[in-house]
C-alpha cells in the first residue's frame, strides 16, 4: 500500500524533468534556427550585392558606344553603306 501512495509523488519530479528537458531542447532549436536565419540573411545580402555588380557590368558591356568600337576594332565591321541596305 505504501508503494501506491508514493507513485503520485514520483510523477511530479518526472514530469518536471521531462518539461525541463523539453524547454532546453526548444531553446536549442530556437538558437539553431536563429543561426540559420542569420546565415540565410547574409547569403541573401551577398547575392543581392553580386546581382547589383553583375547588372552594372552588363550595362557597361552592352553600351552602344562600346559595342560599336569593339565591332570596328576587333571584327573589322563598319556601318552599312547605302548600297548594302535592302528595303523590303
Amino acid at each position: 500500500m505504501m508503494a501506491t501512495w508514493l507513485r503520485p509523488w514520483l510523477l511530479v519530479p518526472v514530469a518536471v524533468g521531462v518539461l525541463a528537458a523539453g524547454q532546453i531542447w526548444m531553446s536549442h532549436l530556437r538558437y539553431e534556427l536563429a543561426l540559420e536565419n542569420q546565415r540565410v540573411n547574409t547569403d541573401r545580402q551577398e547575392t543581392l550585392q553580386q546581382s547589383s555588380t553583375l547588372r552594372l557590368e552588363l550595362a557597361n558591356l552592352t553600351r552602344p558606344e562600346r559595342l560599336r568600337k569593339t565591332a570596328q576594332e576587333k571584327l573589322g565591321m563598319a556601318p552599312p553603306k547605302p548600297m548594302q541596305v535592302v528595303h523590303l
